[in-house]
């Protein structure tokens, strides 16, 4: 897409601000009454082997690589990626130290079952880290303490937007929590058994297309709500996690998943491939992976993560479903065949 517009550079100023300016410190469990210890600074990611199986030696240090910390060159902001440390990635000031401990002990100390219990434990934390990240977002955009810049407003106007449909899912949430309804949430919950990809996510998601191309979310108006569709994939020591979930009475995100349900194996993994990559959000993976890649495919998801970041801000929206190129699920990039060791996370 060549020189890195302004608007680009403007937004990724303003997220580095964001960071500062909007920090937030509140468990998201909503019986603050109940609330014990200090809020802690926990993993999106439930099991923090997790993340340490996606890391790798960047330069003689541990590092793991994400899609939203690029590194610009003269010719894009996007010229490579830039590694960062296990405690920078997928953390947030989101649960005190009892709710931490005592919300997801059962997926903590135990294996992966595909209870309902267990998608909705991952799922209600992947929401608790984007549900967090919006009000981070509102918290910066109000303030006084980083730069204004002309991208402030209609960023704000969209943490804005999300947080009011956040807050009606998450008053769901809350309930079927504090009541054990895990049941309430329909699940697609895929495993890639015998591989273990190093690679490991935890957000919301509202694509504007199914993926049969008919429109989906409605990003435009703020008048129409969204379909919010959790998203947790986790890397596991002889397999990897794929759970996508969405509420039993929001038709059309269980329609968005019907869609992915009837796909074949290859299918299924590139769309959730172009998912992750379409988002470009709470998306971690291991150095191993990223130098697997090679420089060509290197640079093709380097362009596809600058096209996405683009969309809405120097150029129209995407029209249909949007396809990568890359499967970041192909099994030649599982830890097995990178020689990442994984056994231990057992």
């Amino acid at each position: 897409m060549g020189k890195p517009s302004n608007k680009i550079v403007e937004f990724f100023k303003l997220q580095a601000s964001m960071k500062k300016a909007g920090h937030i410190s509140e468990c998201f469990y909503h019986k603050k009454e109940e609330c014990r210890g200090p809020i802690k600074q926990a993993h999106s990611l439930q099991k923090n082997g997790r993340l340490s199986l996606i890391e790798g030696e960047v330069n003689g240090q541990n590092k793991i690589y994400t899609f939203s910390n690029t590194q610009p060159n003269e010719k894009s902001y996007f010229g490579d990626l830039k590694p960062i440390g296990k405690g920078e990635a997928s953390t947030f000031f989101g649960f005190c130290d009892k709710h931490d401990a005592e919300l997801f002990s059962d997926i903590e100390n135990h294996e992966y079952d595909d209870s309902d219990k267990h998608n909705f434990l991952h799922s209600y934390r992947s929401f608790a880290h984007s549900y967090h990240i919006s009000k981070q977002g509102i918290k910066a955009g109000n303030s006084d303490k980083k730069p204004r810049t002309p991208i402030d407003e209609p960023l704000l106007q969209g943490f804005k937007m999300s947080l009011v449909d956040f807050d009606i899912s998450k008053a769901k949430l809350d309930r079927m929590i504090e009541h054990k309804i895990y049941e309430k949430l329909c699940y697609l919950s895929v495993v890639l058994p015998d591989q273990t990809i190093p690679i490991a996510c935890a957000t919301v998601i509202t694509p504007p297309y199914y993926y049969s191309g008919k429109p989906f979310n409605n990003h435009l108006d703020i008048d129409i709500p969204y379909s919010d569709i959790m998203l947790t994939v986790l890397p596991d020591y002889n397999q990897t996690i794929i759970i996508f979930a969405c509420f039993s009475d929001d038709g059309a995100s269980i329609k968005f998943l019907d869609e992915f349900s009837t796909l074949s194996d290859l299918l299924f993994f590139k769309a959730v491939s172009s998912s992750l990559i379409s988002q470009v959000e709470n998306t971690f993976f291991a150095p191993a992976f990223w130098n697997a890649l090679g420089l060509e495919k290197q640079k093709q998801l380097l362009k596809e993560i600058e096209y996405n970041v683009a969309e809405g801000l120097v150029m129209p929206p995407h029209k249909g479903f949007y396809r990568s190129k890359i499967n970041l699920f192909d099994t030649r990039l599982s830890a097995q065949k990178l020689g990442i060791d994984c056994v231990w996370l057992k």
